[in-house]
């Protein structure tokens, strides 16, 4: 079924006894068919926000200290200074020391790290009782799941490039001799999108999917919109999907010890993300390189000199954008074009030629036909009867996950905390089938 038009699930606010105050989770789990695309309402209910997430936002709001070393260089530096409770991390060696070890972590500059914020999942198989279906409680104090279970795990070696920058939490698993040979699990995975804040007018019995957008003119204490006078409903809305291949290999380990594969437990975690080179340049990609295209590839912008000169100068800012990337980041002091594969290196200097020209001159056909080259990153464009471009595709991610790039570092994860906690029916892995998650937290 269409998860947007068929889910006739009801939140519960039908009366005044039944509203939800504070900060808290709402969550829907889909099944998807991959193969039919068929999609189906699993489970939807609430969670907590434990202490650690309150804490988090309570201190942030005010700009006090994370409760972790700030300066490891002050060692007379009072760590409860502005909380009386100290949560330890999942970093470390009490927890789950997954992630950066805490000794190597980047000096907060600031009150609170500046990058510290919510940013993916962690799921377990820990949440169900005495069977599949019989959840455990929930309770405030917990600080990371029952029992997490790795999203990949790797024997030598580091992800597959392509998924590399999906996953964070790495476990070191030391070999013998405590040499760290004998694999990597990784804890967390990153959200599909960025989250959005969304604000809507409250109707009794509305549905999950149902969004009346609040309006400036809708606010007070003089609103001009007056007949809007229910309860207006703030939360943010994240999404994980579960992919058919995820979680899977630590259940056919050792480590699975013969587990049926399947999860029922959920949380959110806090944490700075340590930017890798691998990141920097996937996120180039989607920020500079796909608009550049778009706008290069635009023909229909050449039919006035003022248009033309306009849109040159947009890829020309582009274009700029990608070299001071390409200039600054460097891997094992080689820049991403000097790493030994050709097309790469042929995207590079197509990137100089368009920072090296000037808005309105441009030679545009002949930009295109080397970028659009099976030598370069193949751009191909797609147009509408008019001949307006509508999207682009390439090669650049293709090429990118090639074995000469395997040495571009991947992110990493320091001050990891678990920001909320939500137990539910067990949910099998199955071949061939995804789980999607829709996770709304609420403040009203």
């Amino acid at each position: 079924m269409e998860k947007k038009k068929n889910i006739f699930e009801q939140l519960g606010f039908e009366d005044s006894s039944k509203v939800k105050h504070g900060l808290h989770g709402h969550i829907s789990i889909f099944k998807k068919n991959n193969k039919t695309g068929e999609v189906s309402l699993w489970e939807e209910s609430d969670n907590i926000i434990p202490i650690s997430g309150y804490q988090t936002l309570l201190l942030k709001l005010f700009g006090l200290h994370l409760d972790s070393i700030h300066d490891p260089s002050a060692s007379a530096e009072k760590l409860d200074q502005d909380t009386n409770l100290i949560i330890p991390d999942l970093n470390n060696n009490d927890s789950m020391h997954i992630g950066v070890n805490p000794v190597e972590y980047q000096v907060m500059t600031d009150e609170y790290g500046s990058e510290h914020f919510v940013q993916g999942f962690m799921v377990g198989d820990g949440g169900a009782a005495e069977d599949i279906n019989t959840t455990k409680n929930t309770d405030y104090s917990f600080i990371n799941l029952r029992s997490p279970i790795p999203f990949q795990e790797v024997q030598s070696g580091g992800l597959d490039p392509t998924i590399a920058n999906k996953y964070l939490g790495k476990l070191r698993i030391a070999g013998n001799g405590g040499n760290e040979t004998a694999g990597s699990a990784f804890y967390i995975k990153k959200f599909d999108d960025t989250p959005h804040v969304y604000h809507s007018w409250y109707c009794d019995g509305q549905k999950w999917d149902y969004v009346d957008p609040v309006n400036q003119s809708d606010l007070g204490p003089v609103a001009a919109n007056l007949p809007k006078t229910n309860r207006i409903e703030t939360y943010v809305q994240c999404n994980l999907t579960i992919d058919s291949d995820d979680c899977m290999a630590y259940f056919n380990s050792a480590n699975g010890g013969g587990r049926t594969p399947r999860i029922n437990e959920l949380g959110l975690v806090a944490f700075d993300t340590v930017m890798g080179s691998r990141s920097i340049f996937e996120t180039m990609y989607k920020r500079y390189v796909k608009p550049m295209l778009l706008e290069l590839y635009n023909t229909k912008v050449t039919e006035s000199t003022q248009a033309k000169e306009e849109s040159d100068q947009r890829v020309i800012d582009f274009a700029e954008n990608i070299k001071y990337i390409i200039d600054n980041t460097l891997i094992d002091e080689q820049t991403l074009g000097n790493l030994g594969n050709a097309r790469m290196a042929s995207f590079v200097s197509v990137i100089y030629m368009i920072y090296g020209g000037t808005a309105g001159n441009l030679d545009r056909s002949d930009l295109m036909d080397r970028l659009s080259a099976n030598t370069n990153i193949a751009v191909e464009a797609f147009y509408n009867q008019n001949h307006e471009i509508q999207y682009t595709e390439d090669e650049f991610l293709t090429i990118l996950s090639g074995s000469e790039f395997d040495a571009l570092t991947v992110d990493e994860a320091e001050r990891i905390k678990l920001m909320t906690y939500y137990t539910f029916n067990s949910i099998p892995l199955e071949e061939n089938t995804s789980i999607l998650f829709d996770y709304r937290i609420y403040a009203n």
